[in-house]
């Protein structure tokens, strides 16, 4: 499927960042090129928090299992241009079974591991998924559970697949599935000729004007160029090992770890992010060249790491970049553009970089994936242009919004820009500051996931306790921003925190829709037209956290 106007794959393609390769056809290469070198890597200790053991695929071997499953794919009747759902935590079988997806000609959509019933089920009705695969379980959780409930609401799901010994009944044993068929799986033979690279290869997601979940399609050259922008900026070579802490579910994920371990031919080690001390531990054990980390922690990790390093400090939109300076290590700082754009800069020095460039950014080897302006009559090029809408466009930048989902969601776009739901501070041709617009911010990110605001502040109202309530973020050194809620009460009776997570239970929110903790308030500010004003929200909750 080709959603890209002609003029954007031409404007793209002149650029010379844009290209005929899909990103299977990179991992194919390596697979004929160094079938011995090692491709995938689990954690030691998978087994503690999710089911299999841990293993090490050489790229040979990968490519095996990659084939069979692409064939049993197209066996299972599903054509080329289908979107499959995957919710998998990082493990060796995600990268294999997204590759796997791929190769067969579908269209991947990876779900979020916090997203549950209500959320996993409108994002697959949105896209109109024909099959989703899960594990098990997930730390302490039973995921699988959580797909079985999601399943049943979904018209036109045809499967629904797992990975594990210890699954609900109504899902499919993928493992069960493959020994049963044996080696007598057909390949998948998906030809797609110079124009493969410009079909859509994934479905992300992050939250669009009305606050719902939307998706963000990307195809195969999309991903290129956000993976060369992490790549010729931290200089990893042939080879090189990625550690890889983000789940492959969007820019962070995909476009930092998993796309410059295709375009690098490397070694791709994947982990579950428990403490600072396992995630540094691991990078010492694996000798990696490549570390991908939440910005909040790039200071701390380099100062436990014992070898000189490459961290890609990825940094959500409207964060503060803040923290002490690293040194004995090179740095990339990545700034997600929400989940249209990732700006990848290399520090000079040990300090932050702490503009980002206006117009076309030109990264190293002179390859530029990215432009950002501001609303302003000359594009915020003028010194003291003052605060505006970001617009963002680029050869990683999708332009058109997926067909199913509402087209007001979709950012509006002119000349290839998409206006984000940021607004950004211009200063002599730099861009000096990015925050979320104040009576706009219906939707944020923690740890990466996509938040609907708007429809947290309505769910969290209808609570039996509560007179009027908002949701709003503010920052947390770990996670980078961190969920609360700003509460009205109707009595002045203590208020049950245990029933309210209970009534959250009951409502099938996942863990990214719990409050890691509340305000109580007088009123909840807006707007004269009634936006609620989360920004005040958030000084509000720092005033009283000074006071005590």
């Amino acid at each position: 499927m080709i959603l890209s106007s002609a003029s954007t794959i031409e404007r793209n393609h002149a650029s010379g960042v844009w290209g005929r390769v899909a990103l299977d056809a990179l991992f194919r290469k390596t697979a004929k090129k160094h079938p011995d070198r090692i491709a995938l890597v689990d954690e030691p200790n998978r087994a503690t928090w999710t089911s299999g053991a841990a293993r090490s695929l050489t790229y040979q071997e990968a490519d095996q299992e990659i084939s069979r499953l692409a064939g049993l794919f197209k066996a299972l009747g599903l054509a080329p241009d289908s979107v499959i759902g995957l919710q998998l935590p990082n493990t060796t079988d995600a990268a294999v079974i997204i590759l796997a997806a791929l190769r067969a000609g579908l269209i991947v959509s990876p779900i979020p591991l916090v997203w549950r019933g209500r959320e996993i089920a409108d994002a697959l009705s949105t896209v109109g998924a024909k099959a989703v695969i899960t594990t098990d379980r997930l730390e302490g959780a039973a995921a699988a559970d959580w797909m079985r409930d999601a399943a049943v609401e979904v018209f036109g799901l045809r499967y629904v697949l797992g990975l594990g010994d210890d699954l609900p009944d109504g899902l499919i044993s993928l493992s069960t599935v493959l020994a049963e068929v044996g080696d007598e799986i057909p390949p998948a033979d998906i030809v797609r000729g110079e124009k493969a690279a410009d079909h859509l290869a994934t479905l992300t997601w992050t939250v669009g004007a009305s606050g719902r979940p939307l998706p963000v399609p990307r195809t195969h050259n999309h991903w290129v160029a956000a993976g060369l922008a992490t790549m010729l900026e931290s200089r990893i070579g042939d080879g090189a090992r990625i550690l890889l802490p983000y789940s492959m579910t969007g820019l962070a994920g995909l476009g930092c770890g998993l796309v410059p371990w295709l375009l690098a031919a490397g070694t791709l080690h994947l982990h579950h992010p428990e403490n600072l001390s396992g995630m540094t531990r691991h990078a010492t054990s694996v000798e990696a060249d490549l570390v991908v980390v939440p910005g909040q922690l790039a200071a701390s990790t380099a100062k436990r790491l014992t070898s000189p390093t490459t961290l890609a400090a990825v940094w959500q939109s409207g964060m503060e970049r803040q923290g002490e300076p690293v040194s004995g290590h090179t740095v990339v700082d990545v700034t997600l553009i929400q989940e249209f754009a990732a700006i990848a800069q290399r520090r000079e020095g040990a300090s932050y970089v702490q503009t980002l460039p206006l117009g076309l950014s030109q990264g190293a080897g002179g390859i530029s994936v990215a432009e950002l302006k501001l609303d302003t009559p000359d594009g915020g090029a003028s010194r003291g242009s003052g605060a505006a809408s970001l617009l963002v466009r680029g050869a990683m930048v999708p332009e058109c919004g997926w067909p199913g989902a509402p087209r007001e969601d979709w950012p509006d776009a002119a000349d290839g820009f998409l206006r984000t739901r940021l607004i950004g501070l211009g200063e002599a041709h730099c861009i000096t500051h990015i925050d979320v617009n104040p009576f706009l911010g219906n939707s944020g990110l923690v740890g990466g996931v996509s938040l609907d605001l708007a429809a947290l502040d309505a769910l969290y109202r209808e609570y039996e306790e509560i007179e009027d309530a908002a949701a709003f973020l503010t920052e947390d050194p770990v996670l980078g921003t961190r969920l609360y809620a700003a509460l009205v009460r109707k009595s002045a009776r203590p208020f049950d925190r245990t029933g309210f997570e209970n009534y959250l239970a009951d409502r099938k929110i996942g863990l990214q829709g719990r409050p890691a903790g509340f305000v109580e308030v007088d009123m909840i500010p807006r707007s004269d037209n009634g936006f609620v004003n989360r920004k005040a929200l958030e000084v509000q909750l720092h005033e009283v956290r000074t006071a005590i």
